[in-house]
Protein backbone atom coordinates (compact mmCIF):
# COMPACT_ATOMS: atom_id res chain seq x y z
CA UNK A 1 0.00 0.00 0.00
CA UNK A 2 1.36 3.43 -1.00
CA UNK A 3 2.50 5.49 1.95
CA UNK A 4 0.70 8.84 2.28
CA UNK A 5 1.90 11.79 4.33
CA UNK A 6 -1.12 13.21 6.13
CA UNK A 7 0.62 16.46 7.05
CA UNK A 8 1.26 17.10 3.33
CA UNK A 9 -2.44 16.71 2.49
CA UNK A 10 -3.35 19.07 5.33
CA UNK A 11 -0.76 21.71 4.41
CA UNK A 12 -1.83 21.54 0.77
CA UNK A 13 -5.40 21.90 1.98
CA UNK A 14 -4.49 25.01 3.97
CA UNK A 15 -2.82 26.53 0.92
CA UNK A 16 -5.90 25.90 -1.24
CA UNK A 17 -8.32 26.99 1.48
CA UNK A 18 -6.53 30.35 1.68
CA UNK A 19 -6.50 30.59 -2.12
CA UNK A 20 -10.10 29.67 -2.95
CA UNK A 21 -12.02 30.48 0.23
CA UNK A 22 -10.44 32.66 2.88
CA UNK A 23 -8.70 35.31 0.78
CA UNK A 24 -11.60 36.02 -1.61
CA UNK A 25 -14.05 36.33 1.29
CA UNK A 26 -11.68 38.41 3.40
CA UNK A 27 -10.99 40.76 0.48
CA UNK A 28 -14.71 41.47 0.01
CA UNK A 29 -15.12 42.09 3.73
CA UNK A 30 -12.10 44.42 3.85
CA UNK A 31 -13.26 46.35 0.79
CA UNK A 32 -16.48 47.22 2.60
CA UNK A 33 -14.46 49.01 5.30
CA UNK A 34 -13.38 52.67 5.23
CA UNK A 35 -9.83 53.64 4.28
CA UNK A 36 -7.39 53.14 7.15
CA UNK A 37 -9.49 50.41 8.75
CA UNK A 38 -7.46 47.55 10.28
CA UNK A 39 -8.95 45.03 7.83
CA UNK A 40 -8.00 47.23 4.89
CA UNK A 41 -4.42 47.35 6.15
CA UNK A 42 -4.31 43.56 6.43
CA UNK A 43 -5.76 43.29 2.93
CA UNK A 44 -3.08 45.56 1.49
CA UNK A 45 -0.12 44.16 3.44
CA UNK A 46 -1.00 40.44 3.59
CA UNK A 47 -3.57 39.33 1.01
CA UNK A 48 -2.38 41.17 -2.10
CA UNK A 49 0.70 40.59 -4.24
CA UNK A 50 3.60 42.96 -3.80
CA UNK A 51 3.63 45.25 -6.82
CA UNK A 52 7.30 44.48 -7.51
CA UNK A 53 9.97 44.09 -4.83
CA UNK A 54 9.14 42.42 -1.50
CA UNK A 55 7.10 39.51 -0.20
CA UNK A 56 3.59 39.22 1.27
CA UNK A 57 1.79 36.13 2.56
CA UNK A 58 -0.17 36.08 -0.70
CA UNK A 59 3.11 35.75 -2.61
CA UNK A 60 3.78 32.48 -0.77
CA UNK A 61 0.69 30.63 -2.04
CA UNK A 62 2.07 29.71 -5.47
CA UNK A 63 5.60 28.71 -4.32
CA UNK A 64 4.08 26.51 -1.61
CA UNK A 65 1.94 24.83 -4.26
CA UNK A 66 5.07 24.02 -6.32
CA UNK A 67 6.99 22.92 -3.23
CA UNK A 68 4.28 20.43 -2.23
CA UNK A 69 4.09 19.04 -5.77
CA UNK A 70 7.76 18.20 -5.27
CA UNK A 71 7.33 16.78 -1.76
CA UNK A 72 4.89 14.16 -3.07
CA UNK A 73 7.34 12.85 -5.71
CA UNK A 74 9.51 10.65 -3.41
CA UNK A 75 6.32 9.05 -2.07
CA UNK A 76 4.90 8.46 -5.54
CA UNK A 77 8.04 7.21 -7.30
CA UNK A 78 10.27 5.70 -4.58
CA UNK A 79 9.45 2.12 -5.62
CA UNK A 80 10.48 2.76 -9.22
CA UNK A 81 13.73 4.34 -8.09
CA UNK A 82 14.53 1.42 -5.79
CA UNK A 83 13.84 -1.04 -8.61
CA UNK A 84 15.74 1.14 -11.09
CA UNK A 85 12.89 0.64 -13.51
CA UNK A 86 10.44 3.21 -14.82
CA UNK A 87 7.60 1.31 -16.53
CA UNK A 88 5.52 2.58 -19.44
CA UNK A 89 2.59 3.12 -17.07
CA UNK A 90 4.70 5.57 -15.04
CA UNK A 91 5.79 7.41 -18.21
CA UNK A 92 2.13 7.69 -19.18
CA UNK A 93 1.21 8.89 -15.70
CA UNK A 94 3.83 11.64 -15.68
CA UNK A 95 3.10 12.66 -19.26
CA UNK A 96 -0.64 12.80 -18.64
CA UNK A 97 -0.16 14.92 -15.54
CA UNK A 98 2.09 17.41 -17.32
CA UNK A 99 -0.21 17.71 -20.35
CA UNK A 100 -3.38 18.08 -18.28
CA UNK A 101 -1.81 20.66 -15.98
CA UNK A 102 -0.72 22.63 -19.03
CA UNK A 103 -4.20 22.42 -20.58
CA UNK A 104 -5.91 23.39 -17.32
CA UNK A 105 -3.56 26.35 -16.97
CA UNK A 106 -4.37 27.42 -20.52
CA UNK A 107 -8.07 27.20 -19.72
CA UNK A 108 -7.69 29.32 -16.58
CA UNK A 109 -5.50 32.10 -17.98
CA UNK A 110 -4.53 31.21 -21.53
CA UNK A 111 -7.98 31.71 -23.10
CA UNK A 112 -7.85 28.19 -24.58
CA UNK A 113 -11.64 27.94 -24.70
CA UNK A 114 -11.83 30.99 -26.95
CA UNK A 115 -10.74 28.59 -29.72
CA UNK A 116 -9.03 31.62 -31.19
CA UNK A 117 -5.24 31.67 -31.71
CA UNK A 118 -5.27 35.49 -31.61
CA UNK A 119 -6.31 35.49 -27.94
CA UNK A 120 -4.38 32.42 -26.77
CA UNK A 121 -1.48 32.79 -24.31
CA UNK A 122 0.94 29.89 -24.09
CA UNK A 123 2.64 29.98 -20.66
CA UNK A 124 0.79 32.08 -18.10
CA UNK A 125 -0.51 30.11 -15.14
CA UNK A 126 0.48 28.52 -11.84
CA UNK A 127 -0.57 25.07 -13.08
CA UNK A 128 1.83 25.35 -16.02
CA UNK A 129 4.65 26.34 -13.68
CA UNK A 130 3.82 23.25 -11.62
CA UNK A 131 3.83 21.12 -14.80
CA UNK A 132 7.32 22.38 -15.64
CA UNK A 133 8.69 21.93 -12.13
CA UNK A 134 7.06 18.52 -11.75
CA UNK A 135 8.36 17.09 -15.05
CA UNK A 136 11.99 18.02 -14.47
CA UNK A 137 11.83 17.11 -10.78
CA UNK A 138 10.62 13.58 -11.57
CA UNK A 139 13.47 13.19 -14.07
CA UNK A 140 16.03 14.44 -11.56
CA UNK A 141 14.63 12.30 -8.74
CA UNK A 142 14.74 9.14 -10.84
CA UNK A 143 18.29 9.68 -12.10
CA UNK A 144 20.27 11.37 -9.34
CA UNK A 145 21.30 10.71 -5.78
CA UNK A 146 20.24 13.08 -3.02
CA UNK A 147 23.56 14.92 -3.31
CA UNK A 148 23.18 15.15 -7.08
CA UNK A 149 19.67 16.56 -6.69
CA UNK A 150 20.94 19.14 -4.21
CA UNK A 151 23.67 20.25 -6.64
CA UNK A 152 21.21 20.70 -9.51
CA UNK A 153 18.75 22.48 -7.21
CA UNK A 154 21.45 25.02 -6.36
CA UNK A 155 22.65 25.31 -9.97
CA UNK A 156 19.23 26.41 -11.22
CA UNK A 157 19.09 29.70 -9.25
CA UNK A 158 22.79 30.26 -9.93
CA UNK A 159 22.25 30.05 -13.71
CA UNK A 160 19.18 32.28 -13.39
CA UNK A 161 21.05 34.98 -11.48
CA UNK A 162 24.10 34.94 -13.74
CA UNK A 163 21.81 35.26 -16.78
CA UNK A 164 19.89 38.13 -15.18
CA UNK A 165 23.11 39.98 -14.42
CA UNK A 166 24.04 39.99 -18.10
CA UNK A 167 20.94 42.07 -18.75
CA UNK A 168 19.69 45.50 -17.79
CA UNK A 169 19.06 45.02 -14.07
CA UNK A 170 15.84 44.04 -12.36
CA UNK A 171 13.41 46.78 -13.35
CA UNK A 172 9.94 46.00 -14.77
CA UNK A 173 9.92 45.62 -18.52
CA UNK A 174 13.66 45.92 -19.09
CA UNK A 175 14.97 42.93 -17.13
CA UNK A 176 16.42 39.91 -18.94
CA UNK A 177 13.66 37.48 -17.84
CA UNK A 178 10.93 39.55 -19.48
CA UNK A 179 13.08 40.21 -22.55
CA UNK A 180 13.60 36.47 -23.06
CA UNK A 181 9.84 35.86 -22.84
CA UNK A 182 9.14 38.61 -25.35
CA UNK A 183 11.84 37.38 -27.73
CA UNK A 184 10.81 33.70 -27.67
CA UNK A 185 7.08 33.71 -26.86
CA UNK A 186 6.36 36.87 -28.81
CA UNK A 187 2.66 37.49 -29.13
CA UNK A 188 1.95 34.54 -26.81
CA UNK A 189 3.10 36.65 -23.85
CA UNK A 190 0.07 37.39 -21.68
CA UNK A 191 -1.66 40.66 -22.54
CA UNK A 192 0.16 41.14 -25.86
CA UNK A 193 -1.51 41.65 -29.23
CA UNK A 194 -0.51 42.07 -32.87
CA UNK A 195 -1.19 45.32 -34.70
CA UNK A 196 -2.31 45.46 -38.34
CA UNK A 197 1.27 46.15 -39.44
CA UNK A 198 2.46 42.98 -37.70
CA UNK A 199 4.08 44.75 -34.74
CA UNK A 200 3.68 42.99 -31.39
CA UNK A 201 2.56 45.27 -28.57
CA UNK A 202 3.29 44.08 -25.03
CA UNK A 203 1.02 45.18 -22.20
CA UNK A 204 2.69 47.80 -20.02
CA UNK A 205 0.93 46.39 -16.95
CA UNK A 206 2.14 42.78 -17.27
CA UNK A 207 5.60 42.05 -15.88
CA UNK A 208 5.56 38.35 -14.98
CA UNK A 209 8.16 36.08 -16.59
CA UNK A 210 8.05 32.36 -17.32
CA UNK A 211 10.81 30.91 -19.49
CA UNK A 212 13.94 31.92 -17.56
CA UNK A 213 11.93 31.73 -14.36
CA UNK A 214 11.33 28.04 -15.11
CA UNK A 215 14.81 27.42 -13.68
CA UNK A 216 13.56 28.64 -10.33
CA UNK A 217 10.20 26.87 -10.72
CA UNK A 218 12.30 23.70 -10.94
CA UNK A 219 14.44 24.75 -7.94
CA UNK A 220 11.32 25.47 -5.88
CA UNK A 221 9.80 22.10 -6.77
CA UNK A 222 13.12 20.35 -6.10
CA UNK A 223 13.30 21.90 -2.64
CA UNK A 224 10.06 20.02 -2.03
CA UNK A 225 11.54 16.81 -3.48
CA UNK A 226 14.54 17.03 -1.16
CA UNK A 227 12.21 17.67 1.77
CA UNK A 228 10.19 14.60 0.78
CA UNK A 229 13.38 12.52 0.59
CA UNK A 230 14.22 13.53 4.16
CA UNK A 231 10.70 12.86 5.44
CA UNK A 232 10.61 9.43 3.78
CA UNK A 233 14.08 8.44 4.96
CA UNK A 234 14.90 6.10 7.85
CA UNK A 235 16.03 8.99 10.06
CA UNK A 236 14.39 9.33 13.44
CA UNK A 237 11.64 11.90 13.76
CA UNK A 238 13.93 14.07 15.87
CA UNK A 239 16.69 13.95 13.25
CA UNK A 240 14.26 14.86 10.47
CA UNK A 241 13.09 17.87 12.45
CA UNK A 242 16.67 19.00 13.02
CA UNK A 243 17.68 18.62 9.36
CA UNK A 244 14.60 20.43 8.06
CA UNK A 245 14.92 23.21 10.63
CA UNK A 246 18.54 23.72 9.61
CA UNK A 247 17.65 23.61 5.89
CA UNK A 248 14.82 26.13 6.27
CA UNK A 249 17.01 28.58 8.19
CA UNK A 250 19.85 28.23 5.66
CA UNK A 251 17.43 29.05 2.82
CA UNK A 252 16.20 32.16 4.64
CA UNK A 253 19.77 33.30 5.31
CA UNK A 254 20.69 32.69 1.67
CA UNK A 255 17.68 34.76 0.57
CA UNK A 256 18.67 37.60 2.87
CA UNK A 257 22.30 37.53 1.74
CA UNK A 258 21.43 37.34 -1.96
CA UNK A 259 18.87 40.14 -1.64
CA UNK A 260 21.74 42.67 -1.41
CA UNK A 261 22.64 41.82 -5.01
CA UNK A 262 19.30 40.59 -6.36
CA UNK A 263 15.93 41.92 -5.13
CA UNK A 264 13.17 39.61 -3.98
CA UNK A 265 10.68 39.80 -6.86
CA UNK A 266 8.02 37.13 -7.27
CA UNK A 267 6.79 38.37 -10.66
CA UNK A 268 10.07 37.36 -12.30
CA UNK A 269 10.76 34.67 -9.66
CA UNK A 270 14.24 35.81 -8.70
CA UNK A 271 16.64 33.43 -6.98
CA UNK A 272 16.42 35.42 -3.74
CA UNK A 273 12.65 34.91 -3.83
CA UNK A 274 13.20 31.21 -4.54
CA UNK A 275 15.36 30.79 -1.42
CA UNK A 276 12.96 32.85 0.70
CA UNK A 277 9.81 31.02 -0.38
CA UNK A 278 11.52 27.62 -0.18
CA UNK A 279 12.76 28.36 3.33
CA UNK A 280 9.25 29.35 4.43
CA UNK A 281 7.79 26.25 2.75
CA UNK A 282 10.31 23.94 4.44
CA UNK A 283 9.54 25.42 7.86
CA UNK A 284 5.79 25.16 7.25
CA UNK A 285 6.19 21.52 6.19
CA UNK A 286 8.33 20.90 9.27
CA UNK A 287 5.70 22.37 11.58
CA UNK A 288 2.85 20.38 10.07
CA UNK A 289 4.91 17.16 9.98
CA UNK A 290 5.85 17.59 13.63
CA UNK A 291 2.33 18.49 14.73
CA UNK A 292 0.35 16.03 12.61
CA UNK A 293 2.60 13.04 11.97
CA UNK A 294 4.83 13.03 15.04
CA UNK A 295 2.68 14.52 17.79
CA UNK A 296 -0.60 13.24 16.28
CA UNK A 297 -2.29 16.52 17.19
CA UNK A 298 -3.85 17.33 13.84
CA UNK A 299 -7.35 15.99 14.36
CA UNK A 300 -8.92 19.45 14.20
CA UNK A 301 -7.07 20.10 10.90
CA UNK A 302 -8.28 16.99 9.06
CA UNK A 303 -11.11 18.89 7.36
CA UNK A 304 -8.46 20.67 5.29
CA UNK A 305 -7.92 17.38 3.44
CA UNK A 306 -11.18 18.18 1.66
CA UNK A 307 -9.15 20.78 -0.22
CA UNK A 308 -5.75 19.10 -0.01
CA UNK A 309 -6.74 15.80 -1.62
CA UNK A 310 -8.60 17.55 -4.45
CA UNK A 311 -6.39 20.59 -4.88
CA UNK A 312 -6.53 20.78 -8.70
CA UNK A 313 -10.31 20.39 -8.68
CA UNK A 314 -10.60 23.17 -6.06
CA UNK A 315 -8.38 25.46 -8.15
CA UNK A 316 -10.28 24.75 -11.37
CA UNK A 317 -13.74 25.13 -9.81
CA UNK A 318 -12.87 28.51 -8.33
CA UNK A 319 -11.29 29.81 -11.54
CA UNK A 320 -13.70 28.42 -14.13
CA UNK A 321 -17.12 27.88 -12.53
CA UNK A 322 -19.36 30.92 -13.05
CA UNK A 323 -22.40 30.89 -10.76
CA UNK A 324 -23.19 34.60 -10.99
CA UNK A 325 -26.64 34.21 -12.56
CA UNK A 326 -27.65 31.48 -10.13
CA UNK A 327 -26.46 33.36 -7.05
CA UNK A 328 -27.96 36.64 -8.23
CA UNK A 329 -31.29 34.87 -8.59
CA UNK A 330 -31.04 33.41 -5.11
CA UNK A 331 -29.58 36.43 -3.34
CA UNK A 332 -31.02 39.47 -5.10
CA UNK A 333 -33.40 40.19 -2.23
CA UNK A 334 -30.55 40.15 0.30
CA UNK A 335 -28.78 43.14 -1.25
CA UNK A 336 -31.18 45.67 0.29
CA UNK A 337 -30.30 44.39 3.76
CA UNK A 338 -26.59 43.69 3.23
CA UNK A 339 -25.83 47.04 1.60
CA UNK A 340 -22.10 47.49 1.07
CA UNK A 341 -21.54 43.99 2.50
CA UNK A 342 -23.46 42.36 -0.36
CA UNK A 343 -20.27 41.47 -2.34
CA UNK A 344 -18.98 39.78 0.83
CA UNK A 345 -22.18 37.74 1.18
CA UNK A 346 -22.12 36.90 -2.53
CA UNK A 347 -18.51 35.69 -2.43
CA UNK A 348 -19.09 33.72 0.77
CA UNK A 349 -21.98 31.86 -0.85
CA UNK A 350 -19.93 31.15 -3.99
CA UNK A 351 -16.91 29.67 -2.18
CA UNK A 352 -19.22 27.79 0.20
CA UNK A 353 -20.84 26.05 -2.78
CA UNK A 354 -17.38 25.04 -3.97
CA UNK A 355 -16.62 23.72 -0.48
CA UNK A 356 -19.82 21.63 -0.53
CA UNK A 357 -18.88 20.15 -3.91
CA UNK A 358 -15.39 19.28 -2.64
CA UNK A 359 -16.81 17.86 0.59
CA UNK A 360 -19.20 15.63 -1.37
CA UNK A 361 -16.33 14.43 -3.57
CA UNK A 362 -14.17 13.75 -0.49
CA UNK A 363 -16.93 11.75 1.20
CA UNK A 364 -17.57 9.72 -1.96
CA UNK A 365 -13.87 9.17 -2.66
CA UNK A 366 -14.00 11.17 -5.90
CA UNK A 367 -10.66 12.84 -6.64
CA UNK A 368 -9.40 14.61 -9.74
CA UNK A 369 -6.21 12.64 -10.26
CA UNK A 370 -4.16 14.59 -12.76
Amino acid sequence: MKQRLESLDILRGLDLFILVFFQPVFMRLAQAQPEGNFLRLIQEQVFTHVEWEGHHLWDQVMPLFLFMAGTSIPYAFARYKEERHFPKSAFYRVGKRVVLLWIFGAIVQGNLLDLNPDTFYLYTDTLQAIACGYLFSVILFMNLSAKGMLVVTLLCPLIYTVTMMTGDGYQPGTNMAEQIDRMILGRFVYGSYVMDNGEIVFADWYHNSWLLSSLNFIATTMSGVLTGVILKSQMTGKKKVQVLLFSGIICLLAAYGLSFAEPIVKRIWTSSMTFLSSGISILLMLFFYYWVDIRKKGRFLKWLKIYGMNSILAYMLYNTMNLNSLLQQWLHGVEQFAGKYYPFVFELCFVSLIFLILRHCYQKGIFLKV
